[in-house]
């Protein structure tokens, strides 16, 4: 195995920490806040659809607020200017024959940036948005360039771009964001009663990072070893792709890689295993249509055969209590012991952590059928 230097593990464990408080302040979001981290890890950008009300803005707004440095967020519009954005023309530069902008508190001076309703954006904002969200690179109008320092762009929006609104533009802006996720309303029993009874939902994060330590995150990252279980699971999973018809391009392959890398690094690791290609299911597809749901399968049954099938119970679980009445005695006892027989089931995946904490929900769903009954007698 190579060898690396050792991992600052000050920063990491800053991450892990910050990955844990996100996750715990919200509801059934720990795949979102994964991509979030995962991405200012790696320093690509992530995208998250979803309607109004699942939470987008909220993690969001946690993930701003731990990150020190400049921010710029904008809701974009079909009616937005580039002014808005890239800031607004220099008029001293003008005298001069010099058409540049005054980018001071835009998007080219952003550590962190937030556009919502990405897929807004008119045709004079998306060339430049494309070259700073690919490359880092700010073009002026004077024909001079300039690095941006920004270390994340995430964009947000309500539904995925659609081929006849913007054409070959929306496509290219589409595949600058490397992690993508759709964004799903609450689904089991136990989060929506979560979200009823326990307002307000607060984020309390107990740290903060700022660039030089994400800088550093990002380099640690992608010195990160793969072990050679991890190195053939990854081709398989590519090859096996492709026999879907799914072929991923090369450079999207190629982020994939320190992708992982970044992810490792948030799960507290010093190695990449097997088990840390779970993010490759938000990275490796292009049309947003079917190939989400294929390539989640094709990952999860090479890379985490394990908690696919602790996601499969866990479905199993919410369709039972979902379907029985507990102040019905037979139909709670038959309730019962579906669940008990699912967790003898749980209990075989060992110390899986997603099996652990689905025990934990069986348990108290099992104690709560029991009260339901009694109170019925």
């Amino acid at each position: 195995m190579c060898q690396t230097r050792p991992l600052d593990q000050s920063i990491q464990q800053k991450f892990y920490r910050t990955r844990e408080e996100l996750a715990n302040a919200l509801v059934e979001r720990d795949q979102e806040v994964d991509i979030l981290l995962t991405s200012l890890i790696c320093r690509e950008n992530p995208l998250l659809i979803g309607p109004p009300g699942t939470g987008k803005s909220m993690l969001i707004d946690g993930l701003l607020s731990w990150m020190e440095g400049t921010k710029f967020s904008i809701l974009f519009s079909k009616f937005s200017m580039p002014e808005e954005i890239f800031g607004p023309i220099s008029l001293s530069g003008l005298k001069n024959d010099k058409f540049i902008r005054i980018t001071e508190g835009k998007l080219p001076c952003a550590d962190i940036a937030f556009g919502d309703e990405i897929f807004n954006a008119s045709s004079g904002i998306l060339n430049t948005l494309l070259k700073i969200l690919n490359e880092r690179v700010y073009e002026q109008g004077d024909g001079t360039r300039m690095q941006v320092p920004l270390k994340l762009f995430v964009g947000a929006a309500n539904q995925w771009p659609q081929d006849q609104e913007g054409g070959k533009e929306l496509h290219a802006l589409f595949d600058r964001f490397l992690l993508r996720k759709r964004v799903l309303p609450i689904l089991s029993k136990s989060g929506r009663e979560r979200l009823w009874w326990n307002q307000p939902c607060e984020i309390k994060l107990s740290s903060t990072i700022s660039p030089i330590e994400i800088d550093a995150a990002q380099k640690d990252s992608i010195e990160i070893p793969w072990t050679e279980e991890a190195k053939q699971a990854f081709e398989s999973i590519i090859h096996q792709l492709a026999r879907e018809g799914i072929f991923p391009g090369d450079r999207r392959q190629a982020k994939a890689i320190k992708a992982v890398q970044a992810y490792c690094y948030l799960d507290g690791k010093d190695q990449v295993e097997t088990e840390h290609l779970q993010i490759l299911s938000h990275i490796l597809w292009e049309d947003p249509n079917e190939q989400p749901e294929k390539v989640s399968q094709v990952v999860a049954k090479i890379a985490n055969p394990i908690g696919m099938k602790v996601n499969s119970l866990v479905l199993e679980i919410e369709q039972i209590l979902s379907t029985s009445d507990f102040k019905q005695l037979a139909q709670a006892a038959i309730a019962a012991s579906k669940l008990q027989e699912i967790e003898k089931q749980l209990q075989a995946a060992g110390n899986h952590l997603r099996a652990a904490k689905a025990r934990k929900y069986v348990r108290e769903q099992v104690r709560k059928i029991k009260l339901a009954s009694i109170e019925a007698i």
